[in-house]
């Protein structure tokens, strides 16, 4: 075939490239919407519902109450946790006044903070500073941790799993989330578990000498 041969004439070439367009076009619609169509909305791991409590079976014995206690016009949830440690005898003088309480199982621990699904994310705001639990576009994200003592770290968060699941009696959609960091010089690794209507039902830390479960979701 010659080079002439071979030739295609420019209007027969703009046709030609009008139809590739054309096909790329709807292509990529089509990605993209099948695209959305995965895509979940984050307010559904929202939760538990307003004036609904769940509770948290911690390995120690420890015992959390979660409820919403409100939820804004905008879809902010208000929540409070109400965590009681087992009973037990404490040495005398070791605590005072509402400490000694709790650290006999007398006295709740009490946790208030607000949830809302933001651009994709989760997002826990807690005594004015805010983190992201979930960040279902990116599926990788960190945010800030601190030792207690004025020190922080980052950790580092990825999606790893999604499916559904039967829990409270209902089919509900559940993600699992890893996290990464190193605290103190040890490097510590989670796992933890978010089902829709329901936020956090499970945290464990990951040692595969010694893994600590900190709380999972009580069945009922």
């Amino acid at each position: 075939m010659s080079l002439k041969d071979s030739f295609i004439p420019p209007p027969r070439l703009l046709r030609f490239l009008s139809t590739s367009f054309f096909f790329v076009c709807i292509f990529t619609l089509f990605i993209c919407q099948n695209a959305q169509a995965k895509t979940v909305d984050p307010s559904i791991f929202l939760g538990p519902p307003l004036g609904e409590t769940i509770i948290l079976d911690g390995c120690d014995g420890t015992v959390t109450k979660r409820t919403t206690t409100a939820v804004s016009d905008t879809g902010v949830y208000s929540i409070e946790e109400r965590t009681r440690l087992p009973v037990k005898e404490i040495k005398e003088g070791l605590f005072k006044g509402r400490n000694a309480r709790i650290m006999r199982g007398e006295e709740d621990i009490v946790d208030n903070y607000t949830l809302q699904a933001v651009e994709g994310k989760i997002v826990i705001t807690r005594c004015n500073e805010a983190e992201t639990v979930v960040d279902l576009l990116n599926r990788k994200w960190t945010h800030r941790g601190d030792d207690l003592s004025g020190n922080y770290f980052e950790i580092q968060c990825s999606l790893v799993g999604e499916k559904e699941k039967l829990i409270h009696g209902k089919k509900r959609k559940v993600i699992y989330v890893e996290t990464f960091c190193n605290a103190g010089g040890y490097a510590v690794k989670s796992v933890y578990t978010v089902a829709s209507g329901l936020g956090i039902i499970h945290y464990e830390v990951v040692d595969p000498d010694d893994p600590l479960v900190l709380f999972t979701l009580k069945e009922n």
